[in-house]
């Protein structure tokens, strides 16, 4: 068969000039949308007196106002990704969540700042898909995994650097004179919108679109997606319980990642630039930490002969963590806070990238992808949506004063703690039964 008639001669032969480049091009970009996602959080305390906000809205700010159409938004954003031209449509996104963020510094009330998070939402949710398409093309099976690997990392490390970089653009706006008479929020979330406009034009102007690689014919992806269901069903006695163990941590993860520079604000008297600094000075060496030993943890476990060692791995990020957390928010000591947000941030968001790398590893080949797409699914819709909504529920109807959030938080790891481990304790037999059947 002549290369022009194989698809696959490409994949066995060809490489995509500038591929790394065109990779370097996409981390950037995640990066952005990281601090252009959580800047919010690093900006909450002053945007909820500015705009008179309760912690129930502020919470659906965090959460439920990006989460939803997030991953709604990636039914649509997948058909657009499959059919037409990947680099436009990436270049769409990022203009799209980029002068949202933009709008955010001129909202004038919760329903606008509402508004201008949906766009932001929308905008991010093609990065990701578009992404893993670029690089599934770009490079062949056997050279995908570090690329990929570099691509999500960078998803942990910013959930904290973008607080690093939020506090240092929010403790210069204090002081900027080039816009004077604008609050400093307004300019922060001004600011970090310029970033991603500028990237956008040179990835334009600089990435080509790969040529397509088809490795499937079209009856083959209706079977696979006919075989989705029976999977999920065939083996539910794993999927139920860590799908609930893995959703209910992620909204713990979000809860504390949304609220953690406003505890340090309302706890200890911090500034929002400060409490930024301290959070991310913290949380991102854990984060990186976590993001490389877990993983390695998990592969030395399955060399030795444990096939439920990504479960072992996932109880170690729920058993350490919860603890530390509720004795940090409650004992009422600076230290003892920052030392459980520490330990919280080396832990708790690699949860993501060991459930999605469990996902992989138990399914068959053809469906892979949309294994890893429904553990996705639940982690954004609990994680976002339940966690900083939840909590800032909990903090105004439950609980008053000064650390009703930190009662809120302390109260949801109380609660969820226990069930992630009964969950996870749950699927760990029937996953090491699942994962020993997979050979590829």
């Amino acid at each position: 068969m002549s290369e022009q008639t194989s698809p696959l001669t490409y994949v066995d032969s060809k490489t995509h000039p500038g591929r790394w480049y065109a990779v370097g091009c996409l981390i950037v970009f995640y990066a952005v949308s990281m601090l252009d996602r959580f800047i919010l959080s690093a900006v909450a305390q002053p945007v909820s007196q500015s705009l008179g906000l309760s912690n129930t809205q502020m919470g659906l700010l965090l959460g439920a106002g990006f989460a939803v159409l997030y991953s709604v938004a990636g039914i649509p954003v997948a058909y657009l990704i499959d059919k037409g031209n990947r680099t436009r449509v990436i270049v769409a996104g990022v203009l799209l969540w980029s002068l949202m963020t933009a709008a955010s510094a001129f909202t004038v009330d919760f329903t606008t700042l509402i508004i201008c998070r949906a766009g932001v939402a929308i905008g991010e949710a093609v990065l990701t898909p578009a992404a893993m398409s670029l690089i599934g093309d770009m490079f062949s099976r056997r050279e995908r995994a570090l690329p990929t690997s570099f691509y999500m990392a960078t998803g942990n490390v910013m959930a904290t650097g973008a607080f690093l970089i939020g506090g240092a653009v929010y403790q210069y706006a204090g002081s900027q004179a080039l816009l004077p008479g604008m609050e400093p929020w307004r300019f922060t979330l001004l600011a970090v919108s310029l970033p991603g406009l500028v990237m956008m034009l040179i990835f334009a102007l600089t990435v080509r679109e790969p040529a397509r690689v088809e490795s499937t014919t079209p009856e083959q992806a209706g079977a696979s997606v006919a075989a989705l269901l029976p999977f999920l069903s065939g083996n539910k006695a794993m999927f139920i319980p860590f799908f609930i163990a893995t959703g209910l941590i992620s909204s713990l993860t979000l809860g504390v990642v949304s609220w953690a520079p406003t505890l340090l604000v309302r706890l200890h008297d911090l500034t929002a630039a400060n409490a930024s600094f301290v959070f991310g000075s913290v949380g991102l060496p854990a984060s990186v930490c976590g993001t490389l030993a877990l993983p390695w943890l998990a592969n030395r476990l399955q060399k030795a002969g444990r096939p439920d060692g990504i479960i072992l791995v996932l109880l170690l990020c729920a058993v350490i963590p919860v603890p530390a957390l509720i004795a940090g928010l409650l004992a009422g000591s600076y230290w003892l806070l920052v030392v459980a947000l520490g330990a919280c941030m080396m832990f708790l968001p690699s949860i993501s990238v060991m459930t999605c790398l469990g996902m992989q590893m138990i399914s068959p080949s053809r469906l892979r992808a949309r294994t890893v797409a429904v553990n996705l699914l639940v982690i954004n819709l609990f994680g976002y949506t339940l966690g900083p909504f939840l909590s800032g529920f909990l903090a105004d109807r439950v609980f008053s004063g000064p650390g009703a959030i930190a009662m809120a938080l302390a109260t949801m790891a109380a609660v969820i703690g226990p069930c992630v481990v009964i969950g996870f304790v749950l699927a760990r037999t029937e996953f090491g039964r699942v994962m020993s059947q997979q050979h590829d």
